[in-house]
């Protein structure tokens, strides 16, 4: 009995123990230290800057023209010398009439078209991978201008032959396109070419003796071609800037005149002697061409606004 005894008596103490412990285990279980959780940042897709997309700008730089002309006249007229008494005036016989030419004469040089040329341009890009492609229109206006005389006698004596040209280019435009590869991603590289049109103001004039004979004008729009290159750096997302050099080419045309006549008279006094004079009278016919060849090197600098911004790549 004492052994039974003994034994309910553990049990008793035991269930009393594991009670204890099961009403005091949430109390101790409130009192251990909680680790906080980690939090994670989303991962985010990069931004993939892209040249593609249209833009706006403008430029401004400085052109080295040239205006090459080839010329060539005609020349060929009467020369009617009269001696007169100077106290009269009576003639002395019948006038000396001396005919001359045709004197044909050719000669070359260049106008130098040099200026500042300024305008704004817009434009469209494509991008696929580091590869470029696009078109590109722009207008300029320019201070183009510059002149030459062609001397067939050196010095342009007095009697000699010569033809003079003076050149303006008052605008130009360009359609070209654009190929280039994005060496960096923000930095393009560039070969462009295609379509120029100018206006081109011309004045020329042919003389003999020292002054005009015939002064003509020419106003006309040509077309031609255009190449270059250049270089173009983002400033950021929207904003670009470019330095760029063309090679602008107007072709060739020709102005002429034809049949122009003048007449000078000139008076010797005390001549062939003392109390006489001789009266000369030089009628001249005058025909004439000038070749033109019309050409442009153009260094600029621009600024562009592009319509977009970087790619953000997906996953």
């Amino acid at each position: 009995m004492l052994a039974k005894g003994g034994r309910m008596k553990k049990l008793l103490l035991g269930g009393t123990m594991l009670a204890a412990l099961a009403v005091s285990a949430p109390a101790i279980a409130a009192d251990l230290p909680v680790k906080a959780p980690v939090y994670k940042a989303p991962v985010m897709a990069p931004e993939v800057f892209s040249w593609t997309g249209f833009y706006i700008g403008g430029n401004l730089g400085y052109s080295w023209g040239r205006g090459d002309t080839d010329f060539n006249e005609t020349t060929s007229g009467t020369s009617s010398a009269q001696e007169f008494r100077t106290a009269g005036p009576t003639p002395v016989g019948p006038p000396v009439v001396t005919a001359f030419g045709p004197l044909t004469a050719t000669g070359s040089d260049r106008a130098h078209l040099n200026g500042v040329i300024g305008g704004g341009q817009v434009g469209y890009n494509w991008q696929s991978g580091s590869f470029v492609g696009g078109i590109e229109a722009d207008l300029q206006a320019t201070g183009e201008r510059g002149d030459t005389t062609i001397c067939i006698t050196a010095g342009c004596p007095a009697g000699g032959i010569f033809g003079s040209a003076s050149y303006k280019l008052p605008w130009l435009a360009t359609l070209r396109g654009r190929i280039g590869v994005a060496v960096v991603p923000r930095v393009l590289l560039y070969a462009t070419g295609g379509l120029a049109v100018g206006e081109v103001d011309s004045d020329f004039s042919g003389g003999l003796g020292g002054g005009p004979i015939a002064t003509l004008s020419s106003n006309t729009t040509r077309a031609g071609y255009v190449v270059g290159g250049g270089v173009e750096g983002a400033l950021d997302n929207n904003w670009s800037a470019k330095f760029e050099a063309l090679y602008v080419d107007l072709g060739s045309f020709d102005t002429s005149f034809a049949g122009v006549t003048a007449t000078s008279v000139t008076n010797q006094p005390n001549t062939p002697s003392t109390g006489f004079n001789i009266l000369t009278t030089t009628t001249t016919t005058t025909s004439g061409s000038f070749h033109s060849h019309v050409s442009d090197l153009i260094l600029r600098v621009g600024l562009n606004y592009r319509f977009g911004g970087p790619v953000v790549a997906r996953y």
